[in-house]
């Protein structure tokens, strides 16, 4: 391809929707990655698909008004591609909060360096497992294959679509707290066993300090309970990112050209 007006607006719209989907998303957009290599990374990756996808870019508009409503467009998109992925990190998260709260360890924090906020312990164990899992599955590839895959569809996005992304955003958010509770079922159920251990305990021995005896058996019986559900973690990001591609594809509204 020669390097011609059609082929710079081609690379501008990639590169807006691939920043926006890798800053959004888990695995290019974590706190601690500098802004140069982001920077550097995006650059790399839309100089690369854009001799693929830029026929299916269009044409350039004809004003500035269409020039940036389609560039407001291309971030839409890559934010929603992003950010979908995102979310299922964070309903890992969430079930690693529930586990710390009922075990006992809610109030041990600790800095996740890919989110920079201060979590529990259990929901960073969760957190960095899904993305060692969401790596070794190949989802940042997933992810590239369904941004080259956004170009080969018609999406249909605007402020006509606004209510319509929200359902089905709510819809999606809603699949995955279901989600995180089942990863976190277990170990919650454990607890409350223990908890009904240690009130029968406590009535018919009530100079027993029940408390000093009930928070080790409680994590004790949560660390087992975790290390043998732990192939749950897996199936839950499987399911969590098929789920977040079929969303990607409701929300946008994508149709074959």
């Amino acid at each position: 391809m020669s390097l011609d007006s059609a082929l710079l607006w081609s690379f501008l719209c990639v590169f807006m929707r691939l920043s926006a989907m890798l800053i959004s998303s888990p695995l290019f957009g974590a706190a601690n990655v500098p802004q140069k290599v982001r920077i550097g990374i995006c650059l790399v990756l839309a100089m690369a698909v854009t001799p693929i996808v830029g026929q299916s870019v269009g044409t350039i508009p004809t004003d500035w008004y269409g020039v940036a409503s389609r560039v407001a467009a291309e971030l839409a998109v890559g934010l929603t591609m992003g950010l979908t992925l995102q979310l299922v990190l964070q309903a890992l998260l969430m079930a690693g909060s529930l586990l710390d709260l009922q075990v006992g360890l809610g109030a041990a924090q600790t800095l996740n360096p890919v989110i920079g906020t201060q979590v529990t312990i259990l929901s960073q164990f969760k957190f960095l497992l899904a993305v060692v899992i969401l790596l070794l599955s190949n989802g940042h590839l997933m992810m590239l294959q369904a941004f080259v895959a956004s170009y080969q569809v018609s999406i249909d996005i605007g402020l006509h679509t606004v209510p319509h992304m929200a359902e089905e955003l709510v819809r999606y958010i809603s699949a995955l707290a279901i989600l995180s509770m089942q990863v976190a079922a277990p170990v919650v159920a454990v607890g409350l066993v223990v908890d009904a251990a240690m009130g029968i305990v406590n009535k018919a021995v009530p100079q027993m300090q029940v408390f000093i005896v009930a928070l080790p058996a409680k994590i004790a019986a949560g660390i087992v309970t975790l290390a043998v559900g732990l192939p749950m973690t897996v199936q839950a990001v499987t399911t969590g990112v098929d789920s977040a591609i079929e969303t990607m594809s409701r929300m946008l509204e994508a149709r074959p050209k």
